[in-house]
């Protein structure tokens, strides 16, 4: 493996682990800086990758880019397509605005459902990303990842006992 191919590969890795972890460091305190540095991070990370990406495998070409995206997609999943390299530029664009929007001194919170929408978003990515396009024993990796944010986020948002929601005759 290349210098190249290894900074492309860590950058990724990196850029998910910051991900899961913010997304973690969330769940308990939104709007805490440990939350606001590690969502940063990942997406400083996430840009680092895209740029390695296209030096070190696609040589500057989006056509190259687009190429093997359709190619890995089609392994993947049977469908020869490679629109989903829009989605990963627009993803980087849009956590990185997220992110840096977050370090302002008086944040202006986003709605519910535009929040709503982002996580949706940052986590159908990331889940293809990590499982849906990964081969071997990191997408085992990337499972766990996923099965511990949603045992923290089940434990978060679940009914207190007595509440109306977890009546168990209902």
């Amino acid at each position: 493996m290349t210098a190249g191919e290894l900074l492309v590969r860590a950058t990724a890795w990196l850029a998910f682990a910051a991900y899961m972890s913010g997304t973690a460091a969330g769940l308990r305190h939104p709007a805490g800086r440990a939350f606001r540095l590690l969502w940063l991070a990942g997406a400083g990370l996430l840009l680092v990758h895209l740029l390695a990406a296209f030096h070190f495998k696609h040589e500057w070409s989006h056509a190259a880019a687009y190429a093997d995206t359709a190619r890995q997609t089609r392994e993947a999943t049977g469908l020869d397509w490679g629109g989903g390299v829009y989605l990963n530029y627009l993803l980087v664009l849009v956590w990185l605005a997220d992110a840096l929007g977050r370090l302002r001194t008086n944040p202006v919170a986003p709605s519910h459902a535009l929040r709503r929408a982002l996580t949706g978003f940052y986590a159908f990515m990331w889940f293809n990303a990590a499982v849906v396009f990964v081969r071997g024993p990191m997408r085992w990796v990337g499972v766990a990842a996923f099965g511990l944010i949603a045992v923290l986020a089940w434990r978060k948002f679940r009914p207190a006992p007595g509440a109306p929601d977890s009546d168990p005759a209902r």
